[in-house]
């Protein structure tokens, strides 16, 4: 299956990146291209260019910036599993990094790019032929949801491993723009919507990723589900990090975005992980998401394995 045509700019500077952006409108970033460049190949994603990251040094590394750990926008997943600090103060970050696909996709995949991929849905990730025998959905410019029935919406379902990860660690990531740097919460990069799930401006780029000291003090941990323990996307994915009295536990593939599971953190806070407290807080796993049979899973089902995963968390932290 061949790419669709598209100009290509390879800047060496992330000032350059952005311009390369601004002047050619609906061109894309790309680093590894893992899932952008095979949604392209099913034609569900058709941008007029392509402005690859890969050879701007400054988006890669990890470093110790004040009281925080830095990591580059472009540092690849495999990079993050070799990192042994990174190991002894985020497990869940170095679980969530050996999760995603394969080796190769471990390899060439970043950690901007895990972040920053599409939303997914059973009537939009196929070939063209398969999509064009009905209706095109919301997200593919058409009208219909065809997963609710409902017009002008799209519960497509945001399946990125990294993100829970380091949502429980407290991550906040760099952005860059015409205008400069800003800084803002991991969780104010995903929009909740399904058709357009970032929250990013157009010619912005994400260069890194912060993570604060203070949640290297933690026990943190991440569980996935899948039916192939390599290169499917998760079914349900859970991470869990814990400090004394304090809990926080996030989800990936069961909304439009990643969520914090603010009822199971609300339940357990200052209470002693118990088996019965723990089971307890399992139940209230799905009341933090709007959970839609977006792939072939029944709801029923994720919602079991959204509880089933985050007592296993729990349990690995000890």
């Amino acid at each position: 299956m061949r790419l669709p045509k598209f100009t290509h700019h390879q800047p060496t500077r992330i000032e350059d990146a952005i311009h390369a952006l601004a002047d050619n409108p609906g061109a894309k970033a790309v680093a590894g291209g893992t899932d952008l460049l095979v949604n392209m190949k099913h034609r569900v994603e058709l941008p007029p260019a392509l402005v690859s990251l890969s050879r701007i040094d400054e988006l890669r590394g990890i470093r110790r910036e004040g009281d925080a750990t830095v990591i580059g926008a472009c540092t690849t997943l495999k990079e993050i599993q070799r990192d042994e600090e990174l190991g002894r103060k985020f497990p869940a970050l170095v679980q969530a990094a050996m999760a995603v696909g394969s080796y190769r996709h471990q390899t060439m995949g970043t950690l901007a790019g895990n972040l920053c991929q599409n939303t997914r849905c059973r009537f939009f990730n196929q070939s063209w032929e398969w999509r064009r025998v009905r209706s095109l959905c919301f997200k593919a410019g058409g009208e219909d949801c065809h997963v609710v029935g409902k017009k002008n919406i799209c519960f497509s379902t945001y399946s990125g491993d990294m993100a829970p990860a380091l949502l429980v660690l407290n991550a906040a990531i760099r952005i860059q723009g015409p205008q400069g740097i800003s800084h803002i919460p991991l969780a104010d990069l995903f929009s909740g919507q399904g058709k357009s799930p970032l929250a990013l401006a157009s010619a912005h780029i994400v260069t890194a990723v912060v993570i604060p000291e203070a949640s290297g003090n933690g026990l943190s941990h991440y569980e996935k589900f899948s039916l192939r323990d390599s290169i499917d996307f998760p079914i349900v994915g859970a991470a869990v990090w814990r400090e004394n009295g304090s809990v926080r536990v996030a989800f990936t593939a069961v909304d439009r975005a990643p969520v914090r599971a603010q009822a199971i953190e609300a339940a357990l806070q200052g209470q002693k992980l118990t088996g019965p407290a723990i089971e307890k807080a399992a139940s209230l796993a799905a009341k933090s998401v709007k959970l839609v049979p977006t792939t072939i899973h029944p709801v029923a089902f994720k919602r079991d394995i959204m509880a089933s995963l985050f007592i296993r968390a729990v349990r690995a932290l000890g």
